[in-house]
Parts: C-alpha cells; structure tokens; sequence
C-alpha cells in the first residue's frame, strides 16, 4: 500500500506543523476567555515585542515579514484593542507599538494557556519516547549554531569542499 501523499516528513516541516497545532490551540483558548479576533498571523507581533514597545521595523525584521506585513498586523490589533503606537522615547519622531492594558491582560492569559498547552505537548512527547527535556536540547542547539553569513546559499558554505 502507497504511502500517505504529501509533504515529506522532514524536521523542518514537522516542527512547523507541531507549531501551528499549538498556535492554533492557543488562539481557540484565548477566544473561549474572551480574546477574540486574533489569527495565527497575529503571532509574529506578540512573539516579537518586547515589554516596553517595540519599532515596527524591528518587530518586522524579527519576524522576518516586510515592514508592510507587520504594519498591517499592527492595524488590525490596534482596531482590536491590543495595541497601541506611542511616541518612542528615545526619538520623539519615531513611534514604538505598545500593549493596551488589554493586550497585557491578553499576553498574561496567553502565558498561562502556553505553559498548560507545553505541558500537554511534553506529556505527548515523552508516551513518544522522547527523553529528556525537548526545550533545553533545542536551546543548545540554537545556542551552538554558527551563523552563516547573509545570503550564503548552503551549497556554496566555506566549510563544504569547492568542487571544480
């Protein structure tokens, strides 16, 4: 019997289909409390801003989206009620985006329902056979990754042998 078609089962598209099932799980908790209107987009916004505000051109560039993308998840959560621009203190011409007091009631419930939803995940995990703790791995990991410098395709990395 064939197997199932579609993508292949790579790390890559496994941990972005675990991420978006967690997403997703997240936003149908933060709807049941009360916090409607957000959408798996929204993420790259509260993933990125930092407590005290953030520029739009550096919560884009974080989120690795175009400054017109994040300007119009700004607006759409600025109509919702979770955020705000500010002028930046820093420079009176520049604006920060900031959380209302109800997006900071939304990202502490958000906190909340993120560590229940973890838990369920490592819970899963280990009935799996996963051993050890899958976050402090992943942080090793990411911690030991030599940057590549920009636009280095892999094919063409110093440490792969030139071929002639």
């Amino acid at each position: 019997m064939p197997g199932r078609p579609g993508p292949v089962p790579t790390i890559i598209n496994v941990f972005r289909q675990a991420a978006g099932l967690m997403i997703d799980d997240l936003i149908a908790r933060l709807d049941a409390a009360g916090f409607a209107g957000l959408t798996p987009a929204h993420s790259a916004v509260f993933e990125n801003l930092d407590p005290g505000g953030t520029r739009l051109t550096e919560l884009a560039a974080r989120a690795r989206i175009t400054h017109q993308s994040m300007s119009e998840l700004i607006s759409v959560l600025q109509q919702r009620g979770y955020l705000e621009r500010r002028p930046d203190p820093g420079d009176r011409r520049a604006r920060i985006v900031c959380l209302t007091p109800t997006g900071r009631k939304m990202i502490r419930q958000s906190i909340k329902e993120i560590a229940a939803i973890e838990a369920e995940w490592r819970r899963r995990l280990a009935r799996n056979g996963l051993k050890g703790d899958i976050v402090a791995a992943l942080t090793h990991a990411l911690a030991t990754q030599q940057p590549r410098p920009a636009g280095m395709a892999s094919a063409a990395r110093p440490d792969s042998p030139k071929s002639t």
